[in-house]
C-alpha cells in the first residue's frame, strides 16, 4: 500500500505524484508528452524538477508548505562515514548543510571551519535558503544500487530567502563502498556561489576542506565536487 503523496504504479511500486514527471498529479499523466520538463506539486511545469522521482521526502513544499531556517533528523538505511565518523542518523538543514552530529539552523555563511557546526558536517551550499510553498521544492533522499555498493543521495531544491526566482538545486551523494568520500552535484545555482560556503569539516575547530567562500562564479550547472576526507582532497569535474 502506498501512502499519499505516493501512489501505486502499474509496475507495482510507489511513486510520488507531486514530483514524478511521468506520473504528475495522477498515475500515467506524463508531462513530457505535453512538452513540459518537470512536475511541481502535481502540476506539469518547465521550472527545475526533482531528479529522485521515487525518493523519500524530509520536507516537501507540496504537502508541508514553506519553511525557513530549520533542520530535520533522518534515519538512514545504512551507515555513512566522513572523517572516520560513521552514523546512520543525520540532520539536514534548509540552508544547505548536512550534519553527522549536532547541527544548527545558522544561515549566515562563514569561512571554514564554521563555529555553528561542532561535529562532522557536509556543506554543499551553505546560504540563507528558503523552501517556498506550492512548489516541488524540498529535501528528498533515496538509495541506488545493491549492497555493498549502494549510494545514498540527498536532493535539495530551494530558493534564496526573499528571492523566489533564484533556484538552488543539488544532490549530496554518499558511497557505501567508499567511506570518507562525499560528492556534491549541482543542477542549478542562481547565485553562482557569491553568497555561500562549500566544503566539509570535521568540527568547528578541526580539519576541513573548503572549496569556496562567497566566491563569484565558483558554482555552475552540471558541476560535481568530490571531497575525500581520508586524504583531505577536493576534486572538481562535470557530469
Amino acid at each position: 500500500n502506498c501512502v499519499p503523496p505516493y501512489a501505486s504504479s502499474p509496475s507495482g511500486g510507489c511513486v510520488n505524484v507531486l514530483i514524478d514527471v511521468n506520473n504528475c498529479g495522477t498515475i500515467g499523466h506524463n508531462c513530457s508528452a505535453s512538452n513540459y520538463t518537470s512536475c511541481l506539486a502535481g502540476t506539469c511545469s518547465n521550472a527545475p524538477g526533482i531528479q529522485l522521482a521515487n525518493s523519500n521526502y524530509v520536507w516537501t513544499a507540496g504537502i508541508n508548505g514553506q519553511v525557513d531556517d530549520n533542520f530535520y533528523g533522518v534515519t538512514l538505511p545504512w551507515n555513512i562515514t566522513l572523517y572516520n565518523t560513521s552514523t546512520s542518523f543525520v540532520y539536514v538543514t534548509t540552508n544547505g548543510v548536512i550534519c553527522l552530529g549536532l547541527c544548527s539552523s545558522a544561515y549566515t555563511e562563514t569561512a571554514l571551519p564554521a563555529a555553528p557546526f561542532s561535529g562532522v558536517t557536509a556543506l554543499p551550499y551553505w546560504d540563507d535558503l528558503f523552501i517556498y510553498a506550492n512548489t516541488s521544492q524540498g529535501i528528498y533522499y533515496g538509495t541506488e544500487g545493491n549492497a555493498p555498493n549502494r549510494t545514498l543521495i540527498f536532493e535539495c531544491y530551494m530558493s534564496h530567502y526573499n528571492q523566489a526566482s533564484q533556484y538552488y538545486h543539488f544532490q549530496v551523494v554518499f558511497f557505501e563502498a567508499a567511506p570518507g568520500i562525499v560528492q556534491y552535484k549541482y543542477f542549478s545555482a542562481s547565485g553562482g556561489g557569491i553568497s555561500c560556503t562549500i566544503g566539509v569539516q570535521a568540527s568547528s575547530s578541526g580539519s576541513f576542506i573548503q572549496y569556496s567562500f562567497d566566491t563569484a562564479n565558483s558554482v555552475f550547472s552540471r558541476m560535481m565536487l568530490t571531497f575525500d576526507t581520508n586524504y583531505g582532497t577536493a576534486t572538481n569535474s562535470t557530469f
